[in-house]
């Protein structure tokens, strides 16, 4: 009588491949006592296409990368990414460190297709747990079945549209549209941008620059009493370490959630 196979019991399944699953990709990769799978519905990395205005860059300097601030040797660093590019001494003598949105996304992914445990085009369908063999079990829509101990979600957030604006039709788009619908923005007449963060602060400085030549009316409304800057201090940034995370998470639940609301300048700011 044959043995029935036992089905491989990964560590740990990341679902979803935005920068930060992928960062946890390539910081597992060289880790030969860990077993880890990365499923991600897309047929490649893609992060914020939509958004890739020309000369938009990240708020965050290039050590803040997929791995160096966890692993300064990495090979998938954004530095080794342009070594091997050529490109090592025009970043350096650009004397602005800070990726081009662009330039990040081909980074992600140049690492991504360096790391053997992705599968893309990979649609998960379901996730559970069995009791008995405590183990999550992760079901796709081609019909695989993969076990884990351990799951990371990574899938991000989807766009936000207001109810108000639900089924509404015509010309309205999201942002994370905005470059292929562009061009068709610009022979309307007036154009009006909803929301004052980061993004709408960008898609309305790029429509501004080229309001001479369409001729649009352009308009930019929002709820907040005014434009709030991004808080970018050196205290501010003192909250990213890990020391601070670790007194964070250490916290009673209530006052994290009382923090977190406090906050939202360190993300939501232009």
């Amino acid at each position: 009588m044959s043995t029935p196979e036992i089905a491989e019991i990964h560590d740990f399944i990341g679902i979803g491949l935005g920068p930060f699953n992928l960062g946890l990709a390539c910081l597992t990769e060289p880790i030969d006592e860990l077993n880890g799978l990365f499923l991600e519905s897309k047929p490649g990395f893609e992060w914020h296409s939509g958004m890739f205005l020309e000369g938009a860059h990240l708020q965050t300097p290039f050590m803040s990368d997929l791995v160096t601030l966890a692993d300064p040797t990495s090979p998938y660093s954004f530095l080794n990414y342009l070594k091997e590019k050529g490109r090592l001494y025009s970043f350096y003598i650009r004397e602005n460190f800070y990726p081009l949105r662009a330039e990040y996304n081909d980074y992600c992914r140049w690492a991504a297709d360096r790391v053997t445990s992705i599968r893309f085009s990979t649609t998960v369908s379901s996730v559970s747990y069995d009791e008995a063999g405590e183990v999550y079990v992760v079901a796709t829509e081609a019909g695989e079945t993969f076990l884990a101990r351990r799951i990371v979600l990574g899938t991000g957030t989807p766009p936000y549209l207001p109810d108000s604006c639900r089924e509404l039709g015509g010309d309205l788009i999201h942002n994370s549209r905005y470059v292929p619908n562009k061009e068709a923005l610009q022979r309307k007449k007036s154009i009006t941008i909803v929301g004052s963060g980061q993004s709408a602060a960008e898609i309305y400085y790029d429509l501004l620059s080229e309001i001479d030549v369409h001729g649009y009316q352009l308009n930019w409304v929002t709820r907040s009493p005014r434009f709030f800057p991004l808080e970018y201090t050196k205290l501010t940034l003192e909250m990213t370490s890990p020391e601070y995370v670790d007194y964070f998470h250490a916290l009673p639940e209530e006052t994290r959630y009382r923090l977190e609301s406090q906050q939202k300048g360190l993300f939501k700011g232009i």
